[in-house]
């Protein structure tokens, strides 16, 4: 599953930003979609799409431009970067496991000067 996290919030956050470049009406439709949802699907959309229910709450508030742009940045940095060190460890782990479950390697043969 890991290998395909990072891929997978990378493209989650192109396609915001795409919205947000192109069709920033689409963000304000989403963000209204989720506040009108019952609450149980809206606590699991939060809880399913944090950085970007997030980032949404963020674009939608009363903070100066600046801000909110620098907010959603760092927000986006912090989830791509948090997939891909979670990724690593995964590997990480599963080589360490995989080394230990080896046997161990037989002695090599004594040289022929020897």
């Amino acid at each position: 599953m890991s290998r395909v996290t990072n891929p997978i919030v990378i493209l989650l956050w192109l396609a915001y930003v795409g919205i947000w470049i192109f069709s920033s009406g689409l963000l304000s439709d989403t963000w209204r979609w989720i506040q009108a949802l019952p609450t149980v699907w809206e606590v699991i959309v939060w809880i399913v799409f944090l950085p970007w229910v997030v980032s949404l709450w963020i674009w939608h508030s009363s903070w100066p431009l600046w801000a909110r742009i620098l907010v959603i940045i760092v927000t986006a940095i912090a989830t791509i970067g948090g997939s891909s060190s979670g990724a690593r460890h995964e590997r990480e782990r599963r080589r360490a496991k995989t080394a230990a479950g080896r046997p161990p390697e037989p002695p090599a043969p004594p040289s022929a000067g020897a």
